[in-house]
């Protein structure tokens, strides 16, 4: 070990649900004796320096990247998700340049990285130092038991199912192999190792352990999955003992029972306008009380109609690990974070998905009794949304989400997965 003190690097880039995990887990890191820098897009410094590690920006906001027209369109076919990965690649080339720098400018112990920072494993083996990958789905670790989770296909049987990971592993690899050309020569010799960079590096050529961070409340721990796989529950930040709501919103929660929260995060929708009108229409049919975020666009409107004034309350954002405990149930987007945290809650949720692995959270939660069966975004309409907000108040839904929350309570989390991390290092 380079330092009596161990220096591990977190290489994560995405949205808040693809960074705060690996913050929680920065956080129980840093107070089990680790130095601890976070890489990650622009924006989440404050977040970063509060969990006691150090922020390397990478240069991409992804708050301003999401709301760019072409980058929409990719959230809603695979025609634009293609055009959009096409028009992005010197970013993404740009991206994949800074996190080697930082890499090499860091010379950690230990690199942990997700499936967009694939680059980190270079960096490991430039240093000889283990490049561990890490998912909050299960996407990476080939199993017969469910197909692949990042295209909404059905039961596919255990031969298909197991298959389909081998089909995500080609488009992956294929994907990667742009982003690496501006280091062809830097790199050369760490390019050329056999194996691929999406299985991270071990400098003894053993197999990485490969960190699966998400719940066997909704995923329970495949059989045929071989102990390179360790499935440590989801790793949730703690509830910020100092954050102070608005006094508005204080107010509403106290004056009446718990609200439906209804937010759908960092998913823009098609038309905002619209969905906030078969929400309000919703709502008005049920006459429910209810908390809606308009978050990073995928809400949007500028006052209430009249007859929903006093029982629905607008706010911007508000964190959900204060807000979620406070509501009696949660509809979103599916999003890993998002589904985790309401069941950490024993929150009954409704999923309403637009892409990738969110179909398969909407699924599972309806699987294990813990909410209604999803209903993606684009089918939404007034009625659809109105009957499953009723169906949330079903008490057997709230008992599955109960029942959830105390599976998650006894699983290893980021504490536990910086225990291991922390051994792995003899530290």
């Amino acid at each position: 070990m380079q330092n009596a003190r161990p220096k591990i690097m977190i290489a994560t880039l995405g949205t808040r649900g693809d960074v705060q995990p690996y913050v929680a887990l920065a956080g129980a890191l840093t107070r089990l004796g680790a130095d601890v820098v976070v890489s990650t897009g622009e924006g989440f410094d404050d977040m970063i320096g509060n969990a006691g590690a150090r922020a390397r920006p990478a240069p991409v906001n992804f708050q301003t990247l999401l709301q760019q027209a072409d980058v929409k369109a990719a959230l809603h076919s695979a025609k634009g998700m293609i055009k959009a990965a096409r028009q992005n690649i010197v970013l993404q080339q740009d991206i994949a340049v800074a996190l080697w720098q930082t890499g090499l400018e860091e010379k950690p112990d230990l690199i942990l990285f997700n499936l967009k920072a694939t680059v980190m494993t270079l960096v490991g083996r430039r240093l000889g130092v283990p490049a561990l990958p890490v998912s909050l789905q299960p996407v990476t670790a080939p199993t017969g038991s469910f197909p692949l989770p990042l295209f909404g296909w059905p039961d596919l049987g255990a031969f298909l199912n197991r298959k389909s990971y081998g089909f995500a592993r080609l488009l992956m690899t294929a994907g990667l192999r742009p982003l690496y050309k501006p280091l062809k020569t830097e790199a050369a010799p760490e390019l050329s190792m056999t194996g691929s960079t999406i299985d991270g590096f071990m400098p003894d050529g053993s197999n990485a352990l490969s960190l699966q961070a998400f719940s066997t409340a909704l995923a329970p721990t495949p059989g045929d999955w071989s102990g390179q796989f360790w499935q440590s529950g989801y790793w949730f930040t703690e509830p910020d003992p100092d954050y102070s709501p608005s006094e508005d919103l204080a107010r509403f929660l106290a004056e009446g029972p718990p609200p439906v929260y209804l937010g759908f995060g960092s998913m823009p929708s098609n038309d905002p306008s619209e969905l906030a009108t078969i929400v309000l229409g919703a709502l008005e049919t049920t006459g429910q009380r209810a908390v809606l975020a308009t978050g990073w666009g995928g809400l949007s409107m500028e006052k209430l109609p009249p007859g929903l004034s006093g029982r629905v309350f607008l706010i911007d954002k508000a964190p959900h690990s204060w807000l979620f405990p406070k509501c009696a149930g949660v509809v979103h987007h599916g999003g890993a974070g998002t589904t985790h945290e309401a069941l950490r809650w024993g929150k009954p949720s409704l999923v309403c998905p637009v892409f990738g692995d969110q179909p398969f959270w909407g699924q599972r939660v309806h699987r294990i009794g813990a909410g209604p069966a999803p209903i993606k975004q684009k089918k939404l309409t007034v009625e659809k949304l109105a009957v499953a907000l009723k169906a949330l108040e079903t008490p057997s839904y709230r008992k599955g989400a109960e029942a959830a929350r105390d599976t998650m309570t006894g699983e290893p989390g980021a504490a536990g997965a910086a225990e291991r991390l922390m051994a792995l290092l003899g530290a």
